[in-house]
């Protein structure tokens, strides 16, 4: 089953009104993956199928410096999970990255700097790559 899911993020507008900024996940990508070293006797080939969507992981400042963000609280909501991450504290630019089943390609974007909480809403019955599916994420 395919799932789509938004980050809604919310910052103050010029009018003092909320404005909503959309960031979407892609649903899937299609990479290109080649292996690093060649092995004797084997032949390598891609099997073309896309790399679906299994998750998302926020960082303490670009994600190229692996400073992934564990969630501050999580709890069960209707029998799904929920989880919570505080934002600010540290004062350091915070990233998503999109977490693709089967590759190692993640799409990355800065979060503005008003953002202070982000909470995933995950379908504990159901699985991507062995992850729980996202269903909502709600950035504020």
């Amino acid at each position: 089953m395919q799932r789509l899911f938004s980050l809604m993020v919310f910052t103050l507008g010029p009018a003092g009104l909320f404005a909503a900024d959309l960031v979407q996940c892609p649903p899937r990508i299609e990479v290109n993956q080649r292996l690093a070293v060649q092995f004797p006797r084997w032949s390598a080939i891609s099997d073309q199928i896309p790399h679906q969507f299994a998750g998302l992981t926020f960082f303490d400042g670009n994600p190229r410096d692996q400073a992934s963000l564990a969630p501050d609280k999580q709890t069960t909501v209707n029998g799904k999970t929920v989880a919570l991450w505080t934002f600010g504290v540290s004062g350091g630019r915070i990233w998503v990255a999109c977490r693709y089943a089967a590759t190692d390609v993640m799409l990355t974007r800065e979060l503005p700097r008003t953002v202070r909480t982000c909470s995933i809403t995950y379908a504990t019955r159901e699985t991507v790559d062995g992850l729980p599916v996202v269903e909502t994420v709600d950035c504020k």
